[in-house]
């Protein structure tokens, strides 16, 4: 993802404090075995970490560069918010590279179990009793649109023909698979293949449970919203009450007047990263 100089690089001076930090990030291994990313969790992380410090170190120079260059104010209090300021932003940028390989999974995810949905509802249309399993896979591969079920049941069927066990190539499936739905889907074949269910009532039960979902993160955005709008409007009255107070209150002493900029500063900044860890 990175190229094999940046990765070096990044390597040669974050290599050890990620392979500290690897066993923190169990989940993010695993993500990116389900992605495009050519890259093991020690370097993903090094590079992530070596890119973050760079962009906060070339915006602090950037900063301190504007404070000298047009002969505002330099103090302590003010070269500490820089480095605030710079730190956050670094801070920022390793958590969207951390979040990165998430984003690529839930992409994929939508669009396998928007595939799913549409391939089970045209599979509950045909209500051929005679339908197996194998059956259900080859359609799969049949039904237009589908790109990663189709692959998804090629592979299966081409396992199956390896081990003769459709079964625990289900089995082999669902315990590797990113999607609740496919795993909820393909446990319901398993249950036809072990005659705890017909192939109708799997569907039916499958059609059932992608609605039960659709309604429970309906749900879950709404309270989402709901507090992103409540975070908003206390963020917004604080800096206009910290801002209407600076420029209106003269009375106040430099050093105050530093610290109020700099909480002014740094409200927008939490609110950024309360609004990105709230809409994930």
């Amino acid at each position: 993802m990175f190229g094999k100089v940046f990765s070096k690089i990044a390597g040669f001076f974050f290599a050890n404090i990620a392979k500290i930090l690897s066993p923190q990030f169990k989940g993010l291994s695993k993500t990116i075995e389900f992605t495009d990313i050519n890259e093991d969790i020690n370097t993903y992380l090094s590079n992530s970490l070596f890119l973050a410090f760079l962009v906060g170190f070339i915006l602090e120079l950037l900063m301190v560069y504007v404070l000298l260059k047009l002969n505002i104010y330099f103090s302590i209090i003010s070269f500490l918010v820089t480095i605030f300021i710079a730190a956050t932003f670094a801070i920022l940028i390793f958590i969207v590279l951390y979040k990165f390989p998430y984003y690529i999974v839930k992409s994929k995810k939508k669009d396998i179990e928007t595939e799913l949905e549409i391939s089970v509802k045209h599979l509950s249309v045909l209500q051929d009793k005679n339908l197996t399993v194998k059956d259900v896979l080859l359609l799969l591969q049949s039904i237009e649109g589908n790109k990663i079920l189709s692959e998804e049941s090629k592979k299966i069927l081409k396992l199956t023909d390896l081990n003769q066990n459709l079964k625990s190539t289900l089995k082999y499936i669902c315990s590797n698979t990113y999607s609740e739905q496919e795993y909820t889907f393909f446990s319901k074949l398993i249950d036809v293949i072990d005659k705890r269910a017909t192939l109708s009532e799997a569907i039916s039960e499958y059609l059932v449970s992608v609605e039960q979902t659709k309604k429970e993160k309906a749900e879950q955005k709404k309270t989402k919203i709901n507090l992103l709008f409540q975070i908003n409007v206390f963020l917004f009255v604080v800096i206009f009450l910290l801002v209407f107070s600076i420029f209106l209150m003269p009375v106040y002493e430099e050093s105050i007047k530093d610290l109020l900029f700099a909480i002014a500063i740094v409200f927008p900044i939490v609110e950024i990263l309360l609004v990105f860890v709230l809409s994930k």
